[in-house]
């Protein structure tokens, strides 16, 4: 055991030097300009795993082998789970991404860089986001719409734009799965890296507000310990509140079946008071409430191709795209599949769903086709 330890060590020592010696000699090359980043380390860490093919494994055994670690940004849990940093000099640095809950929302990045598959396969998804109405500079809604969908493998690469440039949410099959990100380092103008709730509404989650983020962090608790006249506090709060902190605190209501009884009265006073956000509050955090289940099915669905549905209906919302990736990335026949799934969440009781018309189910319903009725 000792020595497979040593060879962990030696291959993390040897990637992230030759990555970063390269990325760093090629970027100074383009003027270490932020618009370059983003081929140079897709090329840079594809060599580097050319050379020495990292692992997840790798990488924990380095860290719990006493690995002298370099400066650790983050040592909260918000991006990664957790996430290791394995190199960083204040221009860019190299992540080792470990990812448990399955998921990452839809979101944009305030960064240039690139991510490869390292351990376990993603559902990759890119989005578009038209916007309709701009609240303020950090509240908009408009049309979120998945564009295109992938199924990505290990040592798959792709490019991260920061910005409204790529926009995307990535469903991890993996438990867990490892994903290794290069990413430049702060940024002259800060960027807010949006995220986006289908189908309708972009936000920057940034907690520079103290009073939003506590008032928010304070619903959850209400919610969580079963507190008395919660409706009459929610209704006095939208009154008096934003329409961003509204939309967070009809989040928080949604997401506990006890609270979520309060949900339509929340939309009716946040609409009261700002006319026509009812409608995408709703959207939202319906087709939020159907991403969460999906990603927690993953929890107790294990053949591979089932794995692949699950992840498409976390990712996709509309039915003929979601039948498109399923032909394109899984083995077996596309309706042959959705129905083999079908009996199999319903004999695991993964959904409590209609023998007769499971497709009425929220959760399958994009599923449904002329040929899965």
């Amino acid at each position: 055991m000792t020595g497979s330890k040593t060879v962990a060590r030696g291959r993390v020592d040897g990637f992230r030097s030759y990555t970063a010696a390269e990325l760093r000699h090629r970027w100074r090359r383009a003027d270490n300009t932020p618009e370059s980043f983003p081929a140079i380390a897709a090329r840079a860490i594809s060599d580097g795993l050319a050379r020495e093919p990292v692992t997840g494994d790798d990488v924990l055994h380095w860290v719990l082998d006493g690995a002298e670690l370099p400066f650790q940004p983050r040592l909260d849990e918000t991006f990664g789970q957790p996430p290791v940093t394995l190199y960083h000099d204040g221009d860019f640095q190299l992540d080792a991404l470990y990812w448990v809950q399955s998921s990452t929302d839809v979101h944009a990045h305030g960064f240039s860089g690139a991510f490869a598959v390292l351990d376990g396969q993603s559902v990759h998804t890119r989005f578009e986001f038209a916007e309709t109405q701009r609240v303020d500079d950090h509240f908009m809604i408009g049309r979120v719409v998945a564009t295109d969908a992938e199924l990505l493998n290990v040592g798959a690469v792709h490019e991260i734009h920061e910005g409204s440039a790529l926009i995307h949410s990535v469903v991890h099959l993996g438990c867990p799965s490892v994903t290794l990100v290069a990413r430049t380092c702060g940024h002259s103008a800060p960027i807010p890296e949006y995220a986006y709730f289908p189908p309708a509404i972009a936000l920057d989650p940034s907690k520079d507000d103290p009073l939003r983020t506590r008032t928010v962090q304070l619903v959850r608790m209400l919610i969580r310990s079963g507190a008395t006249g919660l409706g009459q506090m929610v209704e006095t709060l939208i009154a008096r509140c934003d329409v961003h902190t509204a939309f967070l605190v009809v989040r928080e209501l949604s997401r506990t079946a006890a609270a979520s009884a309060l949900v339509n009265a929340a939309l009716e006073w946040s609409d009261a008071r700002w006319p026509g956000v009812a409608g995408p509050f709703g959207d939202a955090v319906v087709a939020e409430l159907r991403h969460v289940s999906a990603v927690t099915m993953l929890h107790r669905i294990t053949e591979p191709d089932h794995r692949v549905v699950v992840g498409a209906l976390a990712a996709l919302d509309e039915p003929s795209q979601l039948r498109r990736f399923l032909q394109k990335h899984a083995a077996a026949e596309t309706d042959s599949l959705i129905a083999g799934f079908v009996r199999a969440v319903k004999d695991t009781g993964a959904l409590n769903i209609p023998a007769e018309r499971p497709f009425d189910h929220m959760m399958l319903r994009p599923l449904a086709g002329e040929a899965a009725r």
